[in-house]
C-alpha cells in the first residue's frame, strides 16, 4: 500500500500553518501501515480550530477576577416545581407528555461513556450488577425495561383518550440513543446483544460514540503517546452535542419524527426515563432546554447550582462555588439561595440540538468555552523518541459540560423534582452515593409507591426514617409492573411480604 503523496502533502501544510507541525517528526520512521493509521487520525482533526478552542479555554481558566459579584439565583418565576405545583397542573404536564410519548415524538439519550472503575470493574457502568438488588438487575435492564412500560402505558393512554381498543393503536416507540465511548462502545454492544437487548426491538436502539480531544503541553503543542497517534482524551460528556451530529443520530431522530429528546446519565438509578411529567413542562414552558434539578439542603453537597451569570444562565461546580453564597438562606423560607442542584438530568428540543451542532461545526466557538485540566500525561519526547511518564502535571486535557449549552437556549426551564423519586447516583464503591445507597433508595421508594397505594410492606417501617445506610428488607418492584407507582391499586389494605414483584402474580401476601 502507497499512501497518495498529495493527500500527504496536505495534511502536512494544515498542520505546519497551524504551528503543530512537530506531529511530524518520526513520520520517515513509521511502516506505511502506520501512517497510514496517523493520517486517518490527522484528518479527523482541525487543527487551527483546536488551536482556538485552546487559547479560550487556557483564557477563561486564567481570568483570575471574581465571577461571583455577576452571580444570581434562578428567580422563582424561572422555576417550576413538582414538589409545590397543583395536582392539577402536573396532571396537565403528564397528560402533555403522555401525547407526545403516543405519537412517537420522543426519544431518550443515554450518557453511558464511562467504565465502573471505581466500582471495581472495567466493565461499562450499565452492566454492573453488583448493586444488591434482590433481582440482581443491571442499570442497562433496569432502564431497557422502564422504556418498555412507559411505552405501554403511554399506548393504553391514547387507547383511552381516542376510545380505541388497545389493539388498534400503532407501536409506541421511544427509541434509546446509547452514548458509548471507545473503551465502553464494543462491550456495550456485546452486552445488549447477549441479553437479547431486554426485551426492546434493537432497530429502535442507536449506539454511538462520543468523540475525543487531542491532549496538550502546556505550551499548545499537541502531545504525542505513541510516534504515530496525538495523546488524546475524551471531550467530556458536552460532547454529546457533537456526536449526534458526526454519527448522524440527529439526522435519524428527525426521520423519525423526533421532536423532543431526554438526556440522562446511566449511574442514576431512579432516572424516569422519557418521563412525561418533564416532557409535558418542557412542551408546556415552550423551551429550548429543561434542566431538572434537586432541591439542595446541605450548602456542601457535591452537585453544581443552576444559576445566572451576567443575566446567562450558569452551572457552577459546587467546588467553585463561593462558600459564602453557598451557604445563604431564605429568610421568608429557611432554604437555601442558591439551590437548583444540577442532576444531569435534561430534556431538549430536536430543534435546539441541531441549533448546537452547528455552532460547534463553526471555527469560531467563543459560545461553547471548553474547561481545562492540568493532568500528567504521558508523550513521547521528541528528541530520543522515548515514551516519558511524568511524576508531575505537563499537560492540558479539554473537555465540554453538558450544561454547556444552557446560555444559548433562548428559552430555558428548569423543574424541580423530588430528590427521593428521581435521584440517586452511583459514584462510588462505598458510603455516599455507592451502590449501597443507591439500592437503599429504590428499595425505600418502592415501599413508598405500595404504601401510596394503600397498602404496606412487611418490615418497610425501617425505612420510615434515614436509618442506617445498609440496612435492607430485599423488597423490589420490576418496571414492567410499574413505571413510577402506578398500577398498584391491587394492594390496597394489604401486608406484602417482602419478595421481587415482577407482576401481580408474585405477590405474597401475611394472612392474619
Amino acid at each position: 500500500m502507497v499512501l497518495d503523496r498529495p493527500r500527504v502533502e496536505a495534511v502536512q501544510r494544515q498542520y505546519t500553518a497551524a504551528g503543530q507541525g512537530h506531529v511530524f517528526t518520526f513520520w520517515d520512521n513509521l511502516t506505511e501501515q502506520e501512517q497510514e493509521a496517523f493520517l486517518a487520525q490527522l484528518e479527523s482533526f482541525d487543527p487551527a480550530a483546536l488551536n482556538v478552542i485552546f487559547s479560550q479555554a487556557t483564557a477563561a481558566s486564567n481570568n483570575t477576577s471574581s465571577i461571583f459579584a455577576d452571580l444570581t439565583p434562578l428567580e422563582q418565576s424561572e422555576v417550576k416545581s413538582t414538589l409545590s405545583c397543583s395536582a392539577e397542573e402536573k396532571e396537565e404536564w403528564r397528560l402533555l407528555g403522555m401525547e407526545a410519548i403516543a405519537n412517537n415524538h420522543v426519544a431518550v439519550v443515554l450518557l453511558a461513556g464511562g467504565q465502573g472503575t471505581r466500582l471495581g470493574t472495567l466493565l461499562p457502568k450499565g452492566c454492573y450488577r453488583d448493586i444488591g438488588l434482590p433481582s440482581h438487575k443491571t442499570l442497562f435492564q433496569i432502564q431497557a425495561e422502564r422504556i418498555l412500560k412507559l411505552q405501554e402505558l403511554a399506548r393504553i393512554e391514547k387507547a383511552k383518550r381516542t376510545h380505541q381498543a388497545v389493539e388498534s393503536i400503532p407501536e409506541v416507540v421511544v427509541p434509546w440513543c446509547i452514548m458509548t465511548s471507545g473503551p465502553t462502545r464494543h462491550q456495550t454492544e456485546v452486552f445488549l446483544k447477549e441479553h437479547e437487548y431486554f426485551g426492546l426491538s434493537p432497530e429502535n436502539i442507536i449506539i454511538f460514540e462520543q468523540g475525543v480531544i487531542p491532549c496538550f503541553g502546556m505550551d499548545g503543542k499537541f502531545l504525542l503517546n505513541h510516534k504515530n497517534l496525538i495523546a488524546t482524551s475524551p471531550n467530556g460528556n458536552g460532547g454529546l452535542y457533537w456526536a449526534l451530529h458526526s454519527e448522524k443520530v440527529l439526522e435519524e431522530l428527525q426521520e423519525r419524527g423526533i421532536r423532543y429528546i431526554h438526556c440522562y446519565s446511566v449511574d442514576n438509578i431512579l432516572i424516569k426515563i422519557g418521563d412525561p411529567v418533564g416532557i409535558g413542562h418542557a412542551i408546556k414552558e415552550g423551551s429550548d432546554v429543561t434542566a431538572k434539578a434537586a432541591p439542595k439542603t446541605v450548602a456542601a453537597e457535591p452537585l453544581g447550582v443552576i444559576c445566572r451569570l451576567g443575566g446567562k444562565i450558569k452551572v457552577v461546580e459546587y467546588s467553585e462555588m463561593d462558600p459564602e453564597l453557598a451557604v445563604l438562606e431564605d429568610r421568608s423560607t429557611g432554604e437555601l439561595v442558591y439551590r437548583a442542584g444540577n442532576i444531569c438530568n435534561q430534556i431538549c428540543s430536536l430543534d435546539f440540538l441541531q441549533k448546537i451542532a452547528n455552532i460547534l461545526k463553526s471555527r469560531d466557538q467563543s459560545v461553547l468555552i471548553y474547561h481545562q485540566a492540568t493532568k500528567k500525561i504521558p508523550y513521547v519526547d521528541l528528541e530520543s523518541g522515548h515514551l516519558i511518564s511524568p511524576k508531575k502535571p505537563n499537560g492540558i486535557k479539554l473537555e465540554l459540560f453538558i450544561f454547556d449549552v444552557f446560555p444559548v437556549a433562548e428559552r430555558f426551564a428548569c423543574l424541580e423534582v423530588e430528590r427521593s423519586r428521581e435521584f440517586s447516583p452511583i459514584k462510588n464503591s462505598s458510603g455516599l452515593d455507592s451502590p449501597s445507597t443507591a439500592r437503599r433508595d429504590l428499595e425505600r421508594l418502592h415501599i413508598r409507591w405500595i404504601e401510596e397505594a394503600g397498602g404496606h410492606v412487611q418490615g418497610g417501617d425501617v425505612f420510615k426514617s434515614d436509618g442506617p445506610t445498609k440496612m435492607r428488607i430485599g423488597f423490589e418492584i420490576g418496571p414492567r409492573l410499574s413505571y413510577a407507582g402506578e398500577g398498584l391499586e391491587w394492594v390496597k389494605g394489604k401486608t406484602i411480604l417482602p419478595g421481587i414483584l415482577e407482576n401481580q402474580e408474585d405477590a405474597a401476601f401475611v394472612d392474619y
